[in-house]
C-alpha cells in the first residue's frame, strides 16, 4: 500500500470516528429531553419538617406561653432554622411540652418574681426554636443553645430530656446563658469586665481544660472565647451551678484567678442592680429553687 491510499484510509477512519461521537451525542440529548411526569400528590414530611402542629402542643403553648409573653415555640423540625449544613434531629413531640415548662419554672418565673411582667415581655425571647440533637462542629466542640439578635433562642438536645437534676442543669444553663446574652445586648455591661484578663480571649478557647481556664480566672474554657462569652458564661455558672460550685472553682484555682473570678462576680452583682434594678442573689435563689421544685414535681 503506498503512502497516499493510507493516508486517505486514515482520514476515513476520523470521519468515521467523529460521526460516531456525533451520533452519540445526538442520542444523548435526545434521551436527556425525555419529559418524566412530575408526581402530582404532595410529598409529606419532607426533611422532617411539619407545617401543622400538634393541636395539644400548640393549646399548652399558646395558653402558657403566648398570651402571657407573646412567645411562639417552633417545635416542628425546620433546618434552616439553624445551621442546615450540620447534621441534626427533630425534637420527640413529648419532650416539647416538659421542656419548655422547665424554662418557665427556672428562668421565666425567677425573672419575673425579681422584676415585673413588662421586663420579661422585654427581655424574653419571642421565638423559642427546639432541636432533637446538639449540633457538632467540626473541631470536635458542640453547640447546645445559641441566640440571635435579642429575638431567638435554640435549644438543642431536646431528646435528652429526663426529670432530673443533671438535664435541668445542662438545659437551663443554655438558656440563661443565652438570656444573659439578650440582657447585654440590650444594656451594655461595664467596659471593666473586658479588661480583666484580656490577653487571655482566644478562638482557640477548646484546647484548655476547664481547670486551666480556672487559673486564668474564668468559669470554664468557653468563656475564653470572648468578653461577651466570659460575661454570660459568669452569669450562667451562678444562677444555674449556683453560688457553691463557684466558691469551689475559686478555691481550686491560681491566686491570680481567684481575685479575677471575684472580680467578674462582683461586676455582674452590680450588672443587674444599675442596670436592672435586680438583686440578682435574689434572683440566684429563686433559680435554684426553681429547678429543685421542677425536679421534685416530676419525678
Amino acid at each position: 500500500m503506498n503512502n497516499m491510499n493510507a493516508k486517505y484510509i486514515k482520514i476515513d477512519k476520523i470521519r468515521m470516528l467523529i460521526a460516531l461521537f456525533l451520533g452519540v451525542l445526538v442520542f444523548s440529548y435526545s434521551s436527556c429531553n425525555k419529559e418524566a411526569a412530575l408526581p402530582q400528590d404532595p410529598i409529606d414530611n419532607l426533611g422532617g419538617f411539619k407545617p401543622d402542629g400538634n393541636p395539644e402542643i400548640d393549646a399548652w403553648i399558646k395558653s402558657n406561653l403566648t398570651k402571657p409573653f407573646n412567645i411562639a415555640v417552633k417545635y416542628q423540625y425546620d433546618p434552616f432554622e439553624i445551621d442546615y449544613m450540620k447534621v441534626t434531629t427533630p425534637p420527640k413531640e413529648e419532650f416539647v411540652i416538659p421542656t419548655m415548662r422547665l424554662v418557665l419554672s427556672c428562668m421565666a418565673n425567677p425573672y419575673l418574681k425579681n422584676s415585673d411582667s413588662t421586663f420579661v415581655k422585654k427581655i424574653i425571647p419571642k421565638l423559642w426554636v427546639l432541636v432533637g440533637s446538639a449540633q457538632y462542629n467540626n473541631d470536635g466542640t458542640m453547640v447546645l443553645g445559641q441566640a440571635e439578635g435579642a429575638n431567638k433562642i435554640t435549644i438543642m438536645d431536646v431528646n435528652k430530656y429526663a426529670p432530673n437534676e443533671q438535664f435541668a442543669i445542662n438545659t437551663n444553663y443554655t438558656v440563661h446563658h443565652e438570656t444573659a446574652h439578650i440582657l447585654h445586648q440590650t444594656k451594655l455591661y461595664s467596659q471593666q469586665f473586658k479588661f480583666v484578663n484580656p490577653e487571655y480571649y482566644t478562638a482557640t478557647w477548646h484546647n484548655y481544660t476547664d481547670k486551666e481556664a480556672f487559673d486564668l480566672g474564668f468559669v470554664r474554657n468557653y468563656a475564653m472565647a470572648s468578653s461577651d462569652e466570659d460575661f454570660v458564661e459568669t452569669i450562667a455558672f451562678l444562677l444555674v451551678k449556683g453560688q457553691q460550685a463557684y466558691n469551689d472553682i475559686i478555691n481550686v484555682s491560681s491566686p491570680q484567678g481567684k481575685e479575677r473570678l471575684r472580680i467578674k462576680e462582683q461586676l455582674v452583682v452590680e450588672y443587674f442592680k444599675e442596670k436592672w434594678s435586680i438583686d440578682f442573689r435574689q434572683l440566684q435563689s429563686d433559680v435554684k429553687a426553681g429547678i429543685s421544685n421542677y425536679i421534685n414535681e416530676n419525678k
